[in-house]
């Protein structure tokens, strides 16, 4: 685990207020192996109401089946039903007889409304019977409508999931279609210290489910926790991300909780500190950032703590301006734009689109004027501009999934899942006819045939399936087990007839002619991806030996 944290200027002008930008980050070791890794004590929690039938129940079905199978008899499973009754259709048990489970998911049919408060609070005190100290306690809530029966007061359920939350069982939310309230889903997984899903599409459902177990598969801490105590050099402390947070000490104290940590995840907080026209030169300390976290290795969990002074310089008003850290303006604009997004959506809200639309374009504009070249900051341009120009044309354009669409890229973003952020704008853009080619998704120009076989280190893959997982970790359908390669490093995916490879958060990255992708990206026969140092060729059929 390191934590550190960079000032975009550390470097101040006398007699002269400014505002700095601190971003604190921490970067997770390995994954643990499945010898190593917490046993799971987890409650699915299915919305089965009326809404759901058809594939959205179809998918959710296969998700939760994909879910069953990739667990072990270490982990602990419960399954509840919801519409307008609760059914305990598994009650918690070991995850032994994985067929028998099938054949109960194989049962499940949509009918009925929507009784979501009592359906997630069955789901906790399924998991609450089986919590060990040992073991990571969460509850998976799926609903795709408004909570309508039992407790349907949204502030209710937000201080239910905290306090959940207080007695070791976290919530995970994951709303489906156009029907539900996000801004409800939103607020339980974070005071739940859970991950919150928009799942805009059914067949996205299993690759959801993927993402949320893989993360909880490799879980190597809990309950990170920044503090900042600042001096009074510092006036104000203003946070760009969305984490949970508390003051103290008269605003002299913060502390921001970031939750579980995942191996080789980086989690970064972006605070802006307002600090008044100093008077003398020289270091000065201005605030002390802590971080405290519970370390999980093969003793069990042990609490860390590291502490670090925040110092900057204060120069003389003559002296050569500093140039800003190049990483933490990165950050800063693209956390301006989430903060944008959800300043447009408040405006819509009201009908106020000229105002939407304007909060976008400034952002756009603040990331033009950066002139970095950053691949992921050139997106986000773009994006902002088409959803501005969206917005500008009212009421007929700002629907129900552009409102979700929108405020779940901005809680990604500001919860250090930006990759989340472009995965969903990715699948969006798939599924525009004729929008392949622009729009964000790289296409490759000659628009060549899908590769049917990947080749790496002499070893050959049949590209058969729809889904496929590139990865060190051994559950991947394609297993490189080399440094370098993330655990789950890149996914393969197939859309009408295309085949796409995504960089799946990964370390390393992927690299195709040259460029690091950002976006899901168009795979032509004789194309080469580089994962870490690992090249693999995409072709047609097997190659000659």
């Amino acid at each position: 685990m390191q934590a550190a944290f960079m000032l975009d200027y550390d470097v101040l002008t006398v007699e002269r207020p400014q505002k700095v930008y601190l971003m604190a980050r921490f970067v997770a070791g390995p994954g643990p192996n499945d010898r190593q890794r917490k046993p799971l004590n987890l409650a699915l929690v299915i919305d089965r109401s009326g809404s759901m039938a058809g594939t959205k129940i179809d998918y959710t079905r296969q998700a939760a089946q994909f879910l069953v199978q990739h667990l072990t008899p270490k982990d602990s499973l419960a399954i509840v039903l919801y519409d307008d009754r609760v059914e305990t259709l598994l009650a918690a048990e070991r995850v032994v007889d994985k067929d028998a489970i099938h054949q109960l998911l194989e049962g499940v049919r949509a009918r009925g409304t929507t009784n979501l408060s009592g359906g997630w609070l069955e789901g906790c005190q399924q998991v609450a019977r089986h919590s060990q100290p040992m073991s990571l306690n969460r509850v998976l809530l799926m609903s795709d409508g408004l909570a309508n029966r039992g407790i349907t007061d949204p502030s209710a359920l937000t201080q239910l999931a905290r306090q959940k939350r207080d007695e070791g069982i976290s919530t995970t939310t994951m709303g489906m279609g156009q029907d539900f309230n996000e801004d409800l889903l939103m607020a339980m997984a974070e005071a739940g210290g859970g991950a919150y899903y928009f799942i805009e599409s059914p067949e996205v459902a299993p690759s959801i489910f993927q993402e949320e177990l893989s993360g909880l598969l490799s879980v190597v801490g809990q309950n990170l926790v920044i503090h900042l105590n600042t001096s009074s050099e510092v006036t104000q402390v203003r946070q760009l991300n969305a984490y949970p947070m508390s003051m103290s000490n008269h605003g002299r104290s913060s502390e921001f909780r970031l939750g579980d940590v995942y191996g080789e995840e980086v989690k970064t907080l972006v605070l802006e500190l307002s600090i008044p026209a100093l008077s003398s030169l020289g270091e000065k300390i201005i605030a002390t950032l802590r971080f405290e976290y519970d370390e999980i290795n093969n003793g069990g969990t042990h609490h860390r703590v590291q502490e670090m002074p925040v110092m900057v310089n204060v120069q003389a008003q003559d002296a050569a301006k500093p140039q800003a850290d190049v990483q933490v303006t990165q950050a800063v604009l693209l956390l301006r734009a989430a903060n944008a997004r959800q300043e447009a959506v408040r405006a819509a809200d009201r009908g106020a689109f000229h105002e939407a639309t304007q909060a976008l374009r400034e952002v756009a504009q603040a990331i033009e004027a950066a002139g970095l070249s950053d691949p992921q900051l050139l997106e986000e341009r773009v994006a902002l501009l088409k959803q501005a120009e969206k917005l500008e044309q009212g009421a007929q354009a700002y629907n129900d999934y552009e409102r979700k669409s929108m405020s779940s890229q901005a809680y990604y973003s500001m919860t250090s899942r930006h990759s989340s952020t472009v995965a969903l704008r990715g699948r969006e853009n798939m599924r525009k006819p004729g929008s392949a080619s622009q729009g964000g998704l790289r296409q490759n120009v000659a628009q060549g045939t899908p590769p049917t076989h990947l080749t790496w280190r002499g070893q050959t893959f049949a590209l058969t399936s729809d889904v496929m997982r590139i990865g060190r970790a051994p559950d991947n359908e394609i297993v490189i087990d080399q440094r370098g390669i993330s655990r789950y490093h890149a996914v393969l995916r197939r859309v009408d007839g295309a085949l796409y490879i995504e960089d799946n958060q990964s370390t390393n990255g992927v690299v195709i002619s040259g460029r690091a992708i950002h976006q899901p990206y168009s795979l032509s026969a004789g194309e080469v991806a580089v994962l870490g140092e690992e090249k693999l060729m995409f072709h047609l059929g097997e190659l000659s030996s």
